[in-house]
């Protein structure tokens, strides 16, 4: 997870009209999600959801009550926003019905954000359908449009990924979004393998003629960097501890 950049993120000039034809009474829509909001997030009924608590202020299908879906016109930008990846894992997503509008915090449980483009971001189906509508007890997870998230968090050349403090954020947030699911794993140490397969190479290099050895890791690790790489904090933090073992003496 690398810090995301939202200030292109904007909403459409008519995204207000749009969301109040979603709703047969947007006002009565935004007093309900105002007193659900205000019941303690622990009770029972915060827990069993905003469709149970007011049924008739969403629409129905099956004779269930759901949130009319609007946000799929922010796919485009979110996209943007993170260079095509999962904001939370950086898996690659290669096209638009791949991609899911992800709730940072769950309409289930804070409706009044459910048509807030701030609350949304891109993610792949493995970390949207992963964490669903939960949300932690205390705290909340790590946005990744906010603060640091990759310092945050301490991968591993076996494609794991730790939280650098327990107990924090980052933890609960590896927890609920399964970012240690056995596929993903697997594919951030395929990447990883390949990565520290060059390195070895560079600090062999090294050895024999420090300056170009340099200028070789320091190629690469801009490379890693790249926010458009998949995994690109895996990456450059792996690069960044197996080179300093590597070649101690040399600063990157």
């Amino acid at each position: 997870m690398i810090r995301l950049d939202r200030k292109h993120v904007k909403p459409p000039a008519t995204w207000k009209q749009t969301v109040a034809k979603k709703l047969a009474d947007h006002g009565a829509f935004l007093t309900e999600a105002q007193k659900f909001e205000l019941l303690g997030l622990d009770t029972p009924q915060r827990r069993g959801g905003f469709g149970a608590f007011a049924p008739n202020c969403l629409k129905k299908r099956q004779g269930k009550p759901y949130f009319p879906s609007a946000w799929g016109e922010a796919k485009e930008k979110l996209a943007k926003m993170s260079n095509d990846k999962c904001a939370y894992c950086e898996g690659g997503i290669n096209a638009s019905r791949a991609g899911q509008v992800e709730h940072f915090k769950p309409k289930a449980l804070f409706p009044s954000l459910a048509y807030d483009w701030d609350n949304y971001f891109l993610a792949c189906g493995g970390c949207n359908g992963a964490k669903s509508d939960r949300w932690p007890d205390s705290g909340e997870y790590l946005r990744p449009d906010q603060g640091d998230p990759t310092s945050e968090l301490l991968f591993k050349i076996d494609g794991t990924v730790e939280a650098v403090k327990p107990g924090k954020e980052a933890e609960i947030t590896i927890k609920h979004f399964e970012l240690n699911r056995t596929w993903l794993v697997r594919r951030r140490k395929k990447n990883l393998k390949d990565v520290l397969g060059r390195l070895k190479d560079t600090a062999e290099v090294f050895q024999r003629d420090s300056e170009l050895g340099l200028r070789l890791a320091r190629n690469e690790l801009g490379r890693l960097r790249d926010p458009e790489n998949a995994y690109s904090a895996a990456l450059t933090q792996c690069f960044l501890h197996e080179w300093k073992l590597a070649c101690p003496s040399a600063q990157l």
